[in-house]
């Protein structure tokens, strides 16, 4: 190949392709396979990819060759979900590649467009095709690492489950200890960073530095040195020093790797690395990094003039809303519950939402595992009866409504309920949202949505509402009830009559008299066996009775009390 086939063709890389093994060509920079044109050559075309990220595309930008990678590197990570061969990018521990080709999403809520190429001016992903969210850009990864990784003092509790009290706490002019012992409970506790620039973890993973603290420990940005130097990041996955109990959870949350969706963090590994400091054996989840703002962060970064933090758009809160659904709905169709879902977990990535933390997720039939959860988010409920899908929706309805209004007092006085709607302005406006929220958040869970995908269908019919009050032009959606109108050409219901026709028909008049052996009820109107009024084309009710058959297909009906037929006991007849 020539040195200037060798080079990338995403634009801005400047990196080259290498033989990966098995013949799979990736960039040593991006990570990205090349196009491959007819005949076999590298193609001379851009890739269509711009800014390390797929723009919004689930499948739409495939080539016809080898696909693209999921992983990112040098400053970006992408999330390209085309098809690739699990052999030419599979990882050191070869336990969790797996060939992701020809997979479907299962998407059903709503039809977004897609462009099929750079350059395309189509809406991204996130707003159904209704609303336009503004793109969160996707920054260099290095920029993201704490220059001193530091927990706040008012964030430091035990991490025990029967305690979770505050430690490392300052008395007088003496600082907090960031490393000892509850004073609570006696449970160790530690805010020290475990691992530090330059480690390398299960040997293949050197790691860059840290990213965040969470509840199970710092986490940590790291380089996939076995897979083209992508970005991953190391997150801690059990608090405990026993070799035999991080192996079985180890075993556990193996699940994990198996969960696959556009709007969920992907799972590369589970490992294992030995604390050379304590000698504790530490577990780790090996996950894709994911680029964007926190829903957290792009809600306190919206300020009124006043200093209080102004609430986002209804509609680009019911965008966010509905793309959770959707990974929800993935999670639950196969027998899992996501538990904590809350505006720290999900991240907007340029036009894209993704659930980045895993930690909680569980069977469903999972009686034994600890719950995780937050006050202000998680269903009543969950404590005495567990998880489950309605307690997963709620949490959907509980994160709307931190979104949409300056929601004070929701981990408190409004812990279980909501404000009332007449102290709300984006309820009175928006009633439709509101009823959604409410039935969403009730405290029975039988009386909320039933699935995740018929709560996205409501919140998408929410959603056009919002646009048609505030644009003033209707946003109807095809109904997925009823098809279009039948229309036969050429043809009439009722075909035009010349002179003079009866009540019950376009057929000529005939004489009525009486009937020979009856006895003398009349058939003519206002008789005991007068024909009734019936419906047709001069819209006639039809009275109650049972129903007859007549010439021409009319059907009429026997007063009560009557045969309903010619000839019955009493001499009644319709005499049609």
């Amino acid at each position: 190949m020539s040195e200037a086939g060798r080079t990338c063709q995403r634009p801005g890389c400047g990196g080259a392709y290498e033989d990966m093994g098995g013949g799979g060509l990736y960039c040593d920079t991006c990570g990205l396979a090349p196009v491959v044109a007819a005949g076999g050559r590298i193609g001379a075309t851009p890739t269509g990819v711009a800014g390390g990220a797929e723009r919004g595309s689930r499948g739409s930008r495939r080539s016809s060759g080898s696909g693209s990678s999921r992983s990112g590197g040098a400053g970006s990570r992408t999330s390209s979900r085309s098809s690739r061969s699990s052999k030419s990018r599979r990882s050191v521990s070869g336990r969790l590649s797996r060939a992701v080709s020809g997979r479907s999403t299962g998407r059903s809520v709503s039809v977004r467009s897609s462009g099929s190429g750079a350059g395309s001016t189509s809406r991204g992903r996130l707003g159904a095709g209704l609303v336009e969210v503004p793109a969160v850009p996707r920054p260099d990864p290095r920029e993201m690492v704490m220059e001193r990784p530091e927990v706040p003092e008012r964030k430091r509790f035990c991490s025990h489950a029967d305690c979770g009290g505050p430690v490392g706490r300052s008395r007088g002019e003496r600082a907090g200890r960031t490393e000892g012992f509850c004073t609570k409970c006696g449970h160790p506790y530690s805010f020290v960073p475990k691992l530090k620039a330059g480690d390398v973890v299960h040997g293949q993973y050197e790691v860059a530095g840290c990213l965040a603290h969470g509840g199970l420990g710092w986490i940590y940005l790291a380089v996939d040195k076995a897979v083209s130097d992508r970005w991953v990041v190391l997150k801690g996955l059990l608090d405990t020093g026993d070799q035999d109990a991080m192996a079985a959870a180890i075993s556990e949350r193996r699940f994990l790797a198996e969960i696959e969706h556009a709007n969920i963090v992907r799972i590369y590994n589970f490992v294992e690395h030995l604390d050379q400091r304590t000698g504790s054996l530490d577990g780790y989840i090996v996950m894709e990094y994911v680029g964007g703002k926190s829903l957290k962060e792009l809600a306190n970064a919206r300020r009124a003039p006043d200093g209080r933090r102004d609430p986002l758009p209804v509609e680009q809160a019911c965008a966010y809303g509905i793309e959770a659904l959707e990974a929800l709905a993935h999670l639950h169709n196969r027998k899992l519950l996501y538990c904590d879902f809350k505006v720290d977990n999900a991240l907007q990535t340029e036009d894209q939402l993704k659930l980045i933390d895993m930690g909680a997720v569980r069977r469903m039939d999972d009686d034994e595992s600890a719950i995780y959860g937050t006050v202000g988010y998680q269903a009543p409920e969950v404590a005495d009866v567990g998880p489950s899908v309605a307690s997963d929706l709620y949490t959907v309805g509980r994160t709307l409504a931190v979104l949409t209004l300056d929601f004070q007092g929701y981990t408190t006085v409004y812990a279980d309920s909501l404000p009332d709607p007449d102290t709300v302005e984006v309820f009175r406006r928006y009633e439709s949202f509101y009823r959604l929220l409410v039935r969403a958040t009730d405290p029975d869970p039988a009386r909320r949505f039933a699935s995740a995908q018929e709560m996205a269908e409501q919140l998408t019919g929410v959603l056009r509402e919002v646009i048609s009050l505030q644009t003033g032009r209707a946003r109807p959606a095809v109904s997925t009830l009823f098809g279009p109108e039948v229309r036969v050409t050429d043809t009439e219901l009722f075909p035009r009559s010349a002179g003079e026709v009866s009540r019950l028909g376009a057929r000529e008049t005939r004489p009525r008299g009486r009937r020979r052996g009856g006895s003398g009820a009349s058939a003519l109107p206002g008789g005991a066996g007068s024909a009734p009024a019936l419906s047709g084309p001069a819209g006639l009710t039809p009275a109650p009775g049972p129903a007859v058959g007549a010439p021409g297909g009319t059907v009429a009906h026997a007063p009560p009390g009557a045969a309903g037929a010619s000839g019955a006991p009493g001499g009644a007849s319709t005499m049609l």
